[in-house]
């Protein structure tokens, strides 16, 4: 074992503490993160990290695990990182910046580490997570952030292409390749971009606007009439151009009220403090009039009802 690399294993833990194990050996390889299983007693883990040029790769193998980086957390690291997460084994389902996906064997993920993030990982999984300094990232996606918890599969020409090549580098020993690891990486880079594709055509201004509409809305999500005219109003604009700076970033007003409204909720049911609010008052406190469709909001985005997703978190 090259003396760069590092190994963590739940093997190394006193019984019936595998889990604070790997909670703190996650924190000391990544960054702050909150981890749990749904069988703590049985739960088991192995990290290796390698360094790989400007890049490091962290292959881990875990059992059931939840996984959480939360606003407090990101207050107190300094890095920014990106992590491209490849599922050898098993799924993982993600959440950041209002978005949600599952990730199947074969694809890969993008995630931000100075964005609040959830990953679930329901069953044994093997995990590459390609861990990207975000000044490294930025020569090749202007705006990494754009492409988080989207995932990258293989029907696509340069998604194939990319998730192949980070397969065959799960797979291969860095000591057998043929160049060195720093030009490697940069054709891992390269292959981000492309699959990714040309930036939306946002200028700065607007890419500024549409962060403080964004601001606004999440500041007023509680109120059930909040409507494109007062939020364009409050920002001196016309409505016609909030739609158009809404299009112009590849979403809709109304589709991202409803995600910010959905991830105040999914906040809310994760708090213990508001383990005593009903999910109805919930709703209501984030905007939603009829708890039914808020019921069937939740479960379209997160995969499950919101009583049942409580439930899970808090028993």
């Amino acid at each position: 074992m090259a003396a760069t690399q590092r190994v963590w294993s739940t093997e190394q833990a006193p019984p019936g503490a595998a889990l604070k194990y790997w909670t703190e050996a996650i924190c000391e390889a990544f960054l702050e993160m909150q981890a749990g299983s749904p069988s703590p007693a049985d739960f088991a883990a192995r990290l290796e990290q390698r360094p790989f040029g400007p890049i490091d790769l962290n292959f881990a193998d875990t059992t059931a695990q939840e996984v959480r980086r939360t606003p407090q957390a990101i207050t107190r690291s300094r890095k920014h990182n990106f992590y491209l997460l490849y599922m050898r084994e098993g799924r993982l389902r993600v959440r950041q910046r209002n978005r949600a996906a599952t990730v199947t064997p074969g694809d890969c993920v993008l995630v931000d580490s100075k964005e609040p993030y959830a990953f679930s990982f329901p069953e044994t999984n093997r995990c590459l997570s390609v861990q990207i300094p975000q000044d490294w990232l930025c020569r090749w996606l202007p705006a990494p952030e754009d492409s988080t918890a989207i995932p990258f599969r293989t029907h696509s020409q340069w998604g194939a292409t990319l998730v192949s090549a980070i397969g065959n580098l799960a797979e291969t020993d860095p000591g057998d390749l043929a160049l060195p690891s720093s030009v490697v990486a940069d054709q891992i880079g390269a292959l981000l971009a492309l699959t990714a594709g040309p930036a939306p055509a946002v200028r700065p201004h607007q890419r500024a606007m549409i962060r403080r509409i964004r601001e606004t809305m999440w500041g007023r999500l509680h109120d059930p009439s909040l409507n494109p005219q007062a939020v364009a109003a409050a920002h001196g604009i016309s409505r016609r151009y909030l739609h158009l700076l809404f299009a112009s970033s590849g979403m809709s007003y109304g589709a991202t009220l409803i995600a910010l409204r959905l991830e105040a909720a999914r906040r809310l049911l994760d708090d213990p403090r508001f383990a005593g609010v009903s999910v109805a008052e919930i709703a209501w406190r984030c905007g939603f009039i009829e708890p039914s469709h808020f019921a069937r909001r939740f479960r379209a985005r997160y995969g499950t009802a919101p009583a049942t997703y409580r439930k899970a978190l808090h028993s």
